[in-house]
């Protein structure tokens, strides 16, 4: 059971990585058993992996045949930030009032500091894997677990317009120094400042993706479109 489940992760992390680095742009199909003889496993991980991306919603089935990364849209971004806006400012005051895990704190701060190279796909990655943990960490802390589950789903379904966004500029410096400001916030027990702040970094994403998609005319022109 164990190595099933050990094969099956792997051709998870395998595909969502090519999903997220845009090596499988938004809309491109593809089968289950080409990506198993890629990846050199067995169809059955493929097809489990498949099933829980479906549920990340970042992959669904082709009807055509097989299955195809989920194509982006103007209105999926607008809608997806609009949501994180909710959730990030709602997480942010709740944790300021509830926030006492002296673990989870140093976790937070850890979180802020990793930085990237806008040129190393790998880098950029590792850092979205700690962005993410970083704000699904603050919605974990204001005690309301399907409010940091929703919220992780939200930023999973971004992080591959994240990541095109991340690759046109440095942000580190920008990024750490907002992060610090939130934990300071939050440390300080001050609600209305945390909500601010998780607001003021929600815009800012928001304008880094939507500059990136408009310095991008393959992917507007392939895989962008006003309607979902």
């Amino acid at each position: 059971m164990s190595s099933a489940l050990s094969l099956t992760d792997r051709a998870y992390d395998a595909i969502k990585r090519r999903i997220i680095r845009l090596d499988i742009s938004p809309g491109a199909a593809f089968t289950e058993s080409k990506m198993a003889a890629e990846l050199q496993l067995g169809k059955t991980p493929v097809r489990e992996a498949l099933m829980r991306l479906q549920r990340e919603g970042l992959v669904e089935v082709n009807a055509r045949a097989g299955y195809r990364a989920t194509p982006v849209t103007l209105k999926d971004v607008k809608e997806l930030m609009a949501l994180r806006v909710v959730l990030e400012c709602e997480a942010a005051s709740l944790a300021a009032q509830e926030m006492k895990d002296a673990e989870q704190l140093r976790a937070l701060d850890a979180l802020c500091r990793v930085d990237y190279d806008p040129s190393d796909p790998a880098t950029i990655e590792r850092f979205l894997r700690a962005n993410t943990e970083f704000h699904v960490t603050v919605a974990r802390a204001s005690g309301n677990t399907r409010l940091a589950r929703a919220l992780g789903q939200v930023l999973g379904e971004l992080e591959r317009i994240f990541h095109l966004g991340l690759s046109l500029t440095s942000r580190t410096a920008e990024i750490v120094h907002e992060h610090e400001d939130l934990v300071g916030a939050i440390l300080r027990g001050d609600s209305a400042s945390a909500r601010e702040v998780a607001r003021a970094q929600c815009q800012t994403s928001q304008k880094m993706v939507l500059d990136a998609l408009l310095s991008s005319p393959s992917l507007l022109t392939t895989n962008i479109g006003g309607k979902g």
